[in-house]
C-alpha cells in the first residue's frame, strides 16, 4: 500500500455535496482506504477567468493501485459529477488533482507528481498542513512551506465531519422566501445542500431534486417549508429518506407529521433554521 495526497475543489453548484461524493467514491473502491481528511475552506478561485470562490480540501487515502490506476479513479469520479474541461482555469464542479504518491516523481504528458503547482498555492498547502504538518515537501515541511507564501484569500470553513447535508423540502428560487435564504447561508456556511421543488429545475445553482427519496445517500437534516397538509401528501418519501433530523419551521407545525417521524425514529425539532445558522444553532 502506498500513502497518496488529493487535492479536491469545486466551485459549480452543491460544492460541499461535490467533495463528499468524491470521497465516498474513494472509500468505496477496494484499493483505496481513505485516512485522513482536512477540513473545508473557501478560497479565492486562481486564474483569468470570472468565477465563484471554491470550496477546497485535502485528503490523505493508502492504494494499492499504480498512480495512473488513482489518476483513472480520479477521472471517473469526476466525469460522474459532471466535471468538463471545456476551459482552462474555469470553473468546475469538481477537481481532484494527485499532490503526492508515496516518493514518486512522475513527469509526462498524463501525469505530474508531486503536482508542480502546490507549492504556490495555499489552498492546496493550508489543508494539507492541517492534517499532515510534519509531512516534507522539497526542502521544507508543509507548514513551513505554508508559511513562505501568501495565504490571503483562504479562509477554513467547517471541519469536513460536521458538514451536514440538508434537504430543502418546498425550496424556492425566490429571493423573499425564508428557504431559499437559508439555502444561501447554509452554503455559506459549508454544508451541502439538496433541493426540492415541484416548480424550479435549478436554485443557485444547484439542480432541484422532484422527491426527495431519490438522493444517492442519508441526509443529516431534512428542513421542511411544507403546509401540514401538503407534508402528509408527501410523507412516505420524507420517512424514505431516512434523515436523521425534521426541522418544522414556522408555520409548518404538524402533529401529526410529528408521530408518524418519530415513529420512524426521526428528531423532530419546532424552530427557524435561518434563525438557528445565524445563532449558530445548528
Amino acid at each position: 500500500m502506498v500513502e497518496a495526497y488529493i487535492g479536491l475543489g469545486s466551485n459549480m453548484g452543491d460544492r460541499s455535496g461535490f467533495l463528499k461524493y468524491a470521497i465516498n467514491g474513494l472509500s468505496s473502491s477496494e484499493e483505496v482506504s481513505v485516512t485522513a481528511v482536512s477540513s473545508i475552506y473557501k478560497t479565492d478561485p486562481v486564474g483569468p477567468v470570472s468565477q465563484d470562490k471554491y470550496f477546497n480540501a485535502v485528503l490523505c487515502l493508502e492504494t494499492s493501485l499504480d498512480p495512473y490506476g488513482l489518476l483513472s479513479l480520479l477521472l471517473r469520479i469526476e466525469k460522474d459529477c459532471g466535471r468538463l474541461r471545456n476551459e482552462r482555469w474555469g470553473p468546475r464542479t469538481l477537481d481532484l488533482d494527485i499532490l503526492l504518491f508515496g516518493d514518486l516523481e512522475i513527469e509526462d504528458a498524463s501525469l505530474k507528481v508531486p503536482h508542480p503547482s502546490m507549492l504556490e498555492r495555499a489552498f492546496v498547502l493550508a489543508p494539507l498542513a492541517e492534517i499532515r504538518p510534519d509531512i516534507r515537501i522539497g526542502n521544507r515541511l508543509a507548514r513551513e512551506q505554508l508559511e513562505r507564501i501568501d495565504s490571503i484569500g483562504v479562509e477554513r470553513l467547517i471541519a469536513f465531519d460536521q458538514s451536514k447535508t440538508v434537504g430543502i423540502i418546498g425550496a424556492s428560487s425566490k429571493p423573499d422566501r425564508y428557504s431559499n435564504r437559508a439555502q444561501i447561508k447554509l452554503m455559506d456556511l459549508g454544508h451541502s445542500v439538496v433541493p426540492v421543488s415541484q416548480r424550479d429545475g435549478v436554485i443557485l445553482g444547484v439542480p432541484c431534486l422532484r422527491k426527495i427519496a431519490d438522493y444517492w445517500e442519508p441526509l443529516d437534516t431534512l428542513t421542511l417549508y411544507l403546509s401540514p397538509h401538503r407534508q402528509l401528501q408527501v410523507m412516505p418519501e420524507l420517512v424514505a429518506a431516512k434523515t436523521k433530523r425534521v426541522i418544522f419551521n414556522p408555520g409548518t407545525e404538524s402533529m401529526e407529521s410529528k408521530r408518524q417521524f418519530e415513529t420512524a425514529g426521526i428528531l423532530t425539532e419546532e424552530a427557524c433554521t435561518l434563525v438557528m445558522l445565524e445563532t449558530g444553532q445548528f
